[in-house]
């Protein structure tokens, strides 16, 4: 398929995951642009040009990069045009702290290819890792910003294989070999966290993708008949891109669930997808990996239908989930750098560390490069009088397993003081200050050594760990599982006791009703959709003139395709559909990017996910929903995550194997003129507010005040939401959003 520069203009805003490439006919050029390196392609025939920068992860401190970009915009306006080289490096610059060990780039002989990369040295030290990769030829070229597992043993297969000759010990070679072997198709060996970018110059074959859960991030957009790719927006920055507010996105909650951001015309390309563009007129996009899960029910051959029973017993599927999570925790305790692991007071973080402790007892992995059985953990304190603080049972859990434990104690000085930067760092907003105080933890695991970090995200995910799920567990019988001590009576009883709880806990914690209604997916939305309504953000009159009538829950609905929506409305059952959701759109969009990829790259820190280990996932996917949350009559209460607590329970205290589910959170009530009140007085101000467009200053005026004197959750909630905006649209110079015709 080939298109004009307006035809490809209109079906970039239509495809979901396409990486973009302009093709112009009057020989301008168009750059793509990614986060760990830098590519341009150049074709005669067509006059077309792509660029591409990436990064492998890594973070200079914060002064060194204001130094480079003035409040986070490229100070080089009235300079005479950079080279693409420069443009690369201060690209690569800008995004200093996911990379700051070295940076690598290459540039064709005829200037009509590069690729740069930004480095993190986590496997693979020395030269042998220096990105981009180039194969013995020079026709292949690439760059992997994460890490991939198994690689040695990949390693071997590809030289048994096919002889490839690898030229360092670095994990992310390995995509060189693969693609040479297999074609694009080498996307479904890769397993870990990465995203990546290759450009084959015989084929004239451009291909970026993003691992299976969205883990690193991916961003493109075109800016002045350019494509431009990166990990992070301040990436563009140096190419003379300059960010507008995308009120639409941010009204209806587009930037939450699916490819749109909260900036016009910069878009993601999503978990488990890729792009391929063809000599520059031929773009493709396309999806290596899905989440699937059974079907409930089955059609014989008379069109008859059944329910599908499961076959396995508890034992096998508990062994079954244990052995693939050890085997997951295995392979992220190898490295050629110090790792740690990140300890909270939930069994996620406690049965990783477990497990990791368990495997080292036994020799059978080493500790990262120091080759020991020393584990270190590391975690946040919170003032022990908030309610949010679980580093005494985080240190519970250190006490039984025999290892290190170091926090960092977050105070409302502390949480004030580094407000900001997180928010720069993170490029959109979070729904509480959690975000800071991963962002602090950071900072404590660079400063105790440790480049790599495994952490307990993911879990609730997979194993339907949030309490929202309880209500859409008991939307359906669970037919595959006929040792459900589960009666019918009691699913109706407790799912109209689900739904209640649902109404208040959501009024209570975003002053918004939490009532399931009909939707698209012929059924109720999944009850979790309606914390999508939160923070709420006065709109200002005219936003809310054209983006009112918009609706969060069916921008989530609408993002679904629709051979999904059919498998969700009439083969799956209900928890499994909203897990679907959850994780093709919180998880990504806000989860893994404000408390993993963005607080961890801010300081340099490579972060690990086993939860998110595809094999791991696949297998937890296909087991029934009530191995997931389970009913117990003797304390007649539902148990979230049982299978979990079941593998987990030889590696865990019994304090955690019997805690309730409690969300990682930070305190929101702050006293009157203290440092968090002084901070938020100074940010929303009239100009300020004023400063960004859409929001409306006579519906912020007085919330600072009213907020803290009342010691409101929500109007704290609501505050704490606006100054994030205004924070972004300081750090980034973001013009105000002024209304489009009509509006």
């Amino acid at each position: 398929m080939s298109f004009s520069e307006s035809a490809l203009a209109d079906y970039l805003h239509q495809v979901s995951f396409v990486t973009a490439i302009v093709c112009e006919q009057d020989g301008q050029s168009a750059v793509y642009q990614n986060e760990w390196s830098v590519v341009t392609l150049s074709i005669p025939s067509s006059g077309c040009q792509v660029n591409a920068a990436t990064n492998e992860g890594g973070a200079a401190d914060y002064e060194s990069k204001k130094r480079k970009l003035t409040n986070g915009v490229s100070s080089q306006d009235n300079i005479k045009p950079m080279s693409l080289e420069d443009e690369l490096e201060s690209s690569l610059d800008a995004i200093d702290h996911r990379g700051p060990d070295s940076h690598g780039t290459w540039i064709s002989p005829n200037g009509d290819a590069g690729l740069g990369s930004c480095r993190l040295e986590i496997n693979g030290l020395g030269p042998g890792g220096q990105q981009p990769f180039s194969n013995d030829d020079g026709t292949i070229h690439a760059v992997v910003n994460g890490e991939l597992y198994d690689h040695q043993r990949i390693r071997d297969d590809m030289i048994k294989r096919s002889g490839y000759k690898f030229k360092g010990g670095s994990d992310s070679e390995i995509v060189m070999a693969l693609y040479e072997y297999y074609g694009v198709s080498f996307l479904s060996q890769l397993r870990g966290e990465y995203a990546l970018c290759l450009y084959d110059a015989k084929k004239q074959l451009l291909l970026a993708a993003r691992d299976r859960s969205g883990i690193k991030p991916l961003f493109w957009t075109i800016h002045d008949g350019r494509l431009l790719l990166a990990s992070e927006a301040k990436a563009l920055l140096p190419f003379g891109w300059r960010p507008e507010w995308d009120v639409r996105s941010i009204a209806d909650k587009g930037w939450l669930t699916e490819e749109r951001t909260i900036f016009k015309g910069l878009r993601k390309i999503r978990p488990g997808c890729y792009l391929t563009c063809l000599s520059f007129d031929h773009i493709a996009d396309g999806q290596y990996w899905d989440h699937d899960y059974p079907e409930k029910v089955s059609v014989a051959a008379n069109f008859a239908t059944k329910h599908v029973q499961e076959t396995r017993t508890e034992e096998e599927m508990i062994e079954g989930v244990r052995s693939r999570m050890l085997d997951a925790v295995r392979v992220r305790l190898q490295a050629d750098v110090p790792v740690g692991i990140h300890l909270s007071g939930g069994i996620d973080s406690a049965v990783i560390a477990g497990m990791a402790k368990h495997l080292l007892d036994k020799g059978e992995v080493k500790l990262g490069s120091t080759g020991s059985h020393h584990l270190r953990c590391l975690g946040i304190a919170f003032d022990s009088a908030s309610g949010f603080d679980e580093s005494v049972i985080a240190q519970n859990t250190a006490d039984f397993l025999g290892v290190d434990f170091r926090k960092t104690h977050m105070d409302e000085a502390v949480l004030a003081a580094n407000f900001e930067e997180a928010v720069w760092f993170d490029e959109q907003p979070h729904f509480d200050l959690g975000f800071v105080g991963k962002h602090a933890l950071s900072k404590l695991t660079r400063d105790s050594g440790i480049k790599t970090i495994i952490s307990g995200q993911g879990s609730d995910e997979i194993f339907g760990g949030y309490d929202a799920y309880l209500q859409d567990y008991l939307r359906e019988p669970d037919h595959a599982w006929s040792n459900n001590d589960l009666s019918e009576s009691k699913r109706l009883q407790k799912l109209q006791e689900s739904e209640i709880e649902t109404v208040e806990g959501f009024a209570t914690w975003t002053g918004h009703d939490g009532t399931s209604k009909p939707s698209s997916l012929s059924g109720p939305i999944p009850a979790f959709a309606y914390t999508l309504t939160f923070p709420h953000l006065p709109l200002s009159p005219w936003a809310s003139r054209a983006y009112s009538a918009l609706s969060p829950q069916e921008t989530l609905i609408d993002n679904i395709p629709i051979r999904t929506r059919t498998l969700m409305a009439q083969k799956w059952h209900p928890l499994h559909s909203a897990q679907y959701l959850w994780n093709k759109t919180a998880l990504p969009n806000l989860l893994l990017t404000n408390l993993s990829d963005r607080t961890e790259m801010s300081h340099s820190i490579e972060g690990r996910v086993p939860f998110l280990d595809h094999p791991l996932m696949e297998y937890v996917n296909n087991l029934p929903p009530s191995m997931k949350i389970r009913y117990d009559p003797g304390t007649d209460t539902l148990t979230e995550k049982w299978v979990l607590r079941q593998a987990a329970r030889p590696f865990v205290t019994e304090e955690l194997y019997t805690r309730k589910k409690h969300p990682y959170s930070a305190p929101n009530l702050w006293p009157v003129g203290g440092p968090m009140h002084r901070l938020m007085g100074g940010l929303v101000t009239r100009e300020k507010v004023e400063g960004l467009g859409f929001v409306d200053w006579g519906l912020v005026e007085g919330l600072v005040e009213r907020a803290f004197r009342t010691q409101d959750q929500v109007a704290l909630r609501s505050v704490f939401g606006v100054a994030q905006w205004v924070v972004l649209g300081q750090r980034f110079g973001i013009p105000k959003a002024e209304p489009a015709g009509g509006c």
